[in-house]
């Protein structure tokens, strides 16, 4: 079932608002960048050649750092190239020799661009370098364009971004090499975001030693873009990046990795912050209507959709340049959707509570079961349904209270109740109260029971006979004589939470219960034990004993009623009792016929055998003998008293 609004209000968006928090305190911001990487990949330029400082070139050439005039000889081979960028800074002297070669060479390529470190700080005015490390001057005077190789390491050891370092009077390296081509600006912000577009060696790469020894001809770099750099492990230049699978990847192809997003313009921009927490906000407050509309695994559904359909958006957005959020509005669905779940589970804990405490004790454990796994069928409130009720009372209690004392009372009252509940609960009936020696109970609620006047009938019979064993215990233990009175009657009534909002009883109004209550009353004066009216009698199958009693308007009602008595079950029926009843129907019939006389003779018999109603009886046909009640008289006998 779904929600109310109320219910999922206030734990949705405090959810929504959770999320709101983790977000600004970047809990999940390494999870989001993992799942950010696996956007990445793309065709690689094919114009783009790395230059490998690799193992093998440097067992040939020799220990590193190499003499200046390896890099003098390479560039003379790359003189066909659009560009040439060397990812190593040329900034501590070694021989003049060297470093003059080096610088000669450079000047006759006139397409080198050579490589800046920053290496401290500050964050006035933003983050602005103040210490670099540079080339030597005569190589700086020669070369084409110096760059910045400064890469932004985040905090779980991938490299994402470069320093694009505003307050720097250097350009990026790879904007440098990217405009020495074409006329083409990385965007202004302190931190560029490169698009990977694959993992390691996703360029050509060429061992600088194949271009020393001539393996490689010089025409294989006509018109190409060439990156010189460290791919050696223990050169110590190499970073995790997206897509490199856990392995590291060399600086120098994240460098080419940054020159082909500004010359592509393939430039990926994180999502505006406003856009992420207004995304968090709509998600969630979809995820509150959701709920207030479906059930709970039609929501879940929804919100799985929602996640998929907001995964989608956030693939077609990265391929547009955007870095969507991945994690936080997902985290909104699912959070405000499992916080209605715990709202759901303690609203129907706190309501299965409810239902166990106010039920268990005057409840059938398997009614209480129903109702726990079920909870919706107890409705709160008034709900007109057709129940059975049941009263019954002590006869005389007032009389044979008086001879008791307080203690002894209220000891026999409670083994009495007790005695009677265990039955009610037993066959499946709800005690819905005492009132003093009286019990009120009724079947076919909160439960629906197809069978609830059966079930009356069954427990009043067993009410009966555990009345006769209790008798025989109390005469022992010099109790008076109890006897009781009980009526049922079936018919609709309005059933649920009565009373005010602080305070109510699970109970049922209606005229159903009030007749009830009458036929109760009106035992005594048939001299018998249960009445019921004919609505319960139409519901009860052959293996009952009934006898029809009267015809009779009770004090409150127009129109009368048949009542009967519940004599017991068919197969414990004695023949005392079998001729009882036939000598009472033969009494009733001549007595609706108004063959008094004859009727007297029958209920005379009918007296032999021991049947106080039949006296009653005598009684009235003596009556009408004497004064004849009419032609037109419809054999109803009004009742004065409740």
């Amino acid at each position: 079932m779904h929600l109310p609004i109320k219910r999922v209000l206030v734990p949705g968006l405090l959810s929504i608002f959770f999320v709101i928090l983790l977000f600004y305190a970047g809990i999940f911001a390494t999870p989001q960048a993992r799942m950010q990487d696996r956007l990445y990949g793309h065709s690689a330029l094919e114009n783009i050649i790395i230059l490998a400082i690799d193992d093998q070139s440097i067992q040939q050439i020799g220990r590193w750092p190499w003499n200046r005039t390896v890099f003098a000889n390479v560039i003379d081979h790359l003189h066909s190239a659009k560009a040439v960028g060397i990812d190593v800074v040329f900034s501590e002297q070694s021989t003049s020799d060297a470093d003059q070669a080096l610088a000669d060479s450079i000047n006759r390529s006139k397409n080198v661009v050579l490589a800046v470190e920053h290496t401290e700080f500050t964050q006035a005015n933003g983050i602005t370098p103040t210490h670099s490390l540079l080339p030597l001057a005569e190589l700086r005077e020669n070369a084409l364009a110096l760059g910045t190789v400064n890469l932004i390491t985040d905090p779980d050891g991938v490299v994402r971004s470069a320093h694009n370092n505003v307050n720097s009077e250097y350009l990026l390296f790879a904007e440098a090499i990217a405009k020495s081509i074409t006329d083409v600006n990385a965007p202004r912000q302190d931190r560029l975001y490169i698009n990977m577009a694959g993992p390691k060696q996703t360029y050509k790469t060429i061992p600088v030693l194949d271009v020393i020894s001539g393996k490689v001809s010089d025409s294989a770099f006509e018109g190409k873009i060439v990156l010189i750099g460290a791919t050696a492990p223990d050169l110590h230049d190499d970073h995790f990046a997206p897509l490199s699978g856990g392995a590291k990847i060399p600086g120098v192809e994240i460098q080419a990795n940054l020159v082909q997003t500004i010359l592509s313009k393939q430039h990926i921009t994180p999502q505006n912050t406003s856009v992420k927490l207004t995304a968090i906000i709509i998600a969630g407050l979809l995820m509150i209507l959701v709920l207030t509309r479906l059930n709970a695994w039609l929501a879940a559904f929804i919100g799985a959709l929602m996640i998929l359909i907001h995964f989608i958006i956030a693939i077609k957005r990265f391929d547009a340049g955007i870095i969507s959020d991945m994690v936080y509005t997902p985290l909104s669905i699912i959070t405000t959707y499992s916080a209605t779940l715990v709202t759901l589970y303690l609203h129907e804990s706190k309501q299965k509570k409810y239902i166990h405490d106010a039920f268990s004790k005057y409840v059938a454990p398997e009614v209480v079961s129903q109702l726990m796994k079920n909870p919706e069928k107890l409705k709160l409130g008034g709900d007109r349904r057709e129940i059975t009720i049941f009263f019954s009372d002590i006869r005389g209690f007032t009389t044979f209270s008086e001879q008791l004392t307080p203690e002894k009372l209220v000891q026999l009252l409670n083994e009495y109740l007790t005695a009677m509940t265990d039955i009610i609960m037993d066959h499946g009936g709800v005690v819905d109260k005492y009132i003093g020696d009286a019990i009120m109970a009724f079947w076919g609620a909160p439960i629906e029971q197809p069978d609830h006047a059966t079930r009356a009938a069954k427990a009043t019979v067993a009410m009966q006979d555990k009345l006769k064993k209790l008798q025989k215990k109390w005469e022992k233990e010099r109790y008076p004589v109890v006897e009781i009175g009980a009526g049922i009657n079936t018919g609709p009534a309005v059933i649920g939470n009565m009373g005010s909002l602080n305070r109510f009883n699970y109970t049922c109004m209606g005229d159903t219960i009030n007749l009830g209550s009458r036929l109760e009353g009106i035992t005594k004066e048939y001299g018998v034990k249960t009445l019921i009216a004919e609505s319960t009698r139409k519901q009860l199958d052959d293996s009952f004993v009934t006898r029809e009693l009267d015809l009779v308007r009770v004090k409150g009602k127009k129109e009368p009623i048949r009542i009967f008595e519940l004599v017991g079950m068919k197969d414990k029926l004695t023949d005392k009792q079998k001729h009882t009843l036939k000598h009472f129907e033969a009494g009733l019939v001549n007595y609706r016929a108004k063959e008094f006389k004859k009727a007297i003779a029958d209920f005379a018999k009918a007296v032999h055998e021991g049947d106080k109603t039949s006296t009653i009886y005598i009684e009235r046909c003596e009556h009408f003998i004497k004064e004849h009640p009419g032609k037109d008289w419809d054999c109803v006998w009004v009742m004065k008293t409740k």
